[in-house]
């Protein structure tokens, strides 16, 4: 079996789990909360979105997932994809498959990888529908009247995502490693919670929980294309990816 079979075979699993609920119930918390402002004080958010409106909104949007949702349904749909095996107890079912080692640990953390990727998605379809439904009943609004930086957009929806992989290859290898739903979730939540204690911490950088807030909170990069602390979440990403991989590969009891 190649990895592609693999791959396509967890999404399958995927598509049925609580997971996917996470990630839809999720990306849409921020934005509903969002348009009902808009709806219910259309007034003052008119004038304090000003004739940027876009930017305002989306700035605001993302800053308030990032610093703690975000990182917090990284944790949860880590731990719920992998819960998935134990829960059934499929474990051993999956190791006596015909598909190497390599197979199973990279097309499981590419599922997750899938469905963080879903909740981006989501998060700014919402997050466009929060700004597009209050300017078709207020026309003070200047949404639909103002240009939209798609450019910029994207740009910041990569940095984002670039910012997460630390968390992302930290909790898959936590998730895998303890069969118990409530250790890798409990890691993660009081390394999150760390994390919001220490964020002024000059050394902040280096933890992998605050780089999604450090991606809103320091705004365009002046030079190049990535932050240093994206950086250095790619090398987590690669650190606790390679350990994860190893950990599985080399434990005695799997499962």
């Amino acid at each position: 079996m190649n990895i592609l079979a693999s791959f396509k075979t967890e999404l399958i699993k995927l598509k049925r789990s609580a997971a996917l609920w996470v990630v839809v119930l999720g990306a849409g918390f921020v934005p509903f909360i969002f348009l009902l402002s808009y709806l219910i004080k259309p007034v003052s958010n008119i004038k304090r979105l000003g004739n940027n409106p876009w930017a305002a909104h989306v700035g605001e949007l993302w800053q308030a997932f990032s610093i703690f949702l975000l990182p917090m349904f990284i944790i949860l749909i880590c731990s719920l994809v992998l819960q998935i095996e134990y829960k059934n107890n499929t474990w051993k079912q999956v190791y006596a498959s015909p598909q190497s080692y390599a197979n199973i640990f990279f097309s499981k953390l590419g599922g997750i990888i899938t469905m963080i990727l879903l909740l981006f998605v989501l998060f700014n379809v919402f997050a466009l529908g929060a700004a597009i439904i209050p300017n078709l009943f207020y026309k003070g609004f200047k949404f639909l009247a103002t240009t939209f930086n798609w450019q910029k957009f994207m740009v910041l929806n990569i940095r984002l995502f670039i910012s997460t992989l630390g968390i992302i290859a930290f909790q898959y290898w936590l998730s895998m490693r303890f069969k118990n739903f409530i250790v890798p979730i409990g890691i993660g939540l009081a390394c999150l919670i760390a994390t919001l204690i220490a964020m002024r911490w000059e050394h902040i950088f280096k933890i992998p929980y605050a780089h999604p807030f450090l991606t809103m909170q320091f705004g365009e990069v002046k030079k190049g294309f990535l932050q240093n602390h994206e950086w250095n979440s790619i090398g987590y990403f690669i650190v606790f990816t390679a350990l994860g991989f190893l950990d599985m590969r080399l434990r005695k009891e799997r499962g």
